[in-house]
């Protein structure tokens, strides 16, 4: 089940920089967003951190759900828990994430908990009130709003948009990859994305496209390179990933 539950560190003296120093620490107090693997596993989003955590025992999350460790650190040491309700899980592991299969990893759990198989998914959703939510609902750790970006660029992994932080979960560029590649983005300025559903919400879903065009000013160099229309100009590029940025 995919779980959005806000956790609190219980630790109002927590100390800015980790008990001990690593790159695996998780500041609690800074976390956003979990979701549950299954009994023993969770998947936490956090400001500019994602993580994988492991508890010894079986850890069903509950609304109230808390992280409790020394200092509001967790780094998979001694004395570090996750309590939900009257039970306290003991915490074994933790594993940094990069945001890019945390999105893989958050999508893949969405789906599942929607009844949803593998990588095929139906309309996306904007999250609503809980009361009007129906179907799959996009999350801003894997989906980008084409009606917020403001600028994009490429490069040999794709490309990166920028967009609104404030609307956005606080992301303020994605990074978006393509199915067998999109090479005319090195040389087409104008980037449409379009969603395969029509809503605006573009997540790597089936249908999920990035559509680049020329400025008048140059389409006619391009069209003397290419006597067809490209890939890109014609049909749009097959958008495979979509997640935040790493600064």
């Amino acid at each position: 089940m995919s779980l959005a539950l806000l956790l609190l560190a219980l630790a109002p003296l927590a100390a800015d920089r980790a008990p001990a120093p690593s790159a695996d620490c998780l500041d609690a107090r800074t976390t956003s967003q979990v979701r549950q693997l299954d009994e023993r596993n969770l998947l936490v989003s956090a400001v500019g951190s994602y993580h994988w955590i492991v508890t010894e025992a079986a850890c069903p999350v509950a609304d109230n759900a808390a992280l409790l460790a020394r200092e509001g650190w967790v780094c998979g040491g001694e004395r570090e828990y996750v309590q939900s309700g009257q039970q306290l899980c003991r915490i074994t592991q933790v594993q940094p994430l990069s945001a890019r299969e945390y999105a893989r990893q958050a999508r893949r759990i969405d789906l599942s908990g929607q009844g949803i198989d593998g990588e095929v998914m139906p309309a996306v959703e904007v999250r609503a009130r809980l009361s009007s939510q129906r179907g799959f609902r996009g999350s801003p750790e894997y989906c980008v709003r084409p009606s917020l970006v403001r600028g994009w660029s490429a490069d040999d992994e794709g490309i990166l948009v920028q967009t609104s932080k404030r609307r956005s979960g606080g992301h303020g560029s994605y990074r978006i990859e393509f199915a067998g590649g999109c090479p005319d983005a090195a040389y087409l300025s104008n980037l449409r994305l379009k969603s395969g559903v029509g809503l605006d919400l573009v997540c790597g879903n089936p249908g999920d496209v990035a559509v680049l065009e020329a400025d008048s000013s140059v389409s006619a160099s391009i069209e003397r390179i290419s006597a067809t229309p490209t890939l890109a100009t014609a049909r749009g590029c097959l958008i495979a990933a979509v997640y935040p940025a790493e600064d």
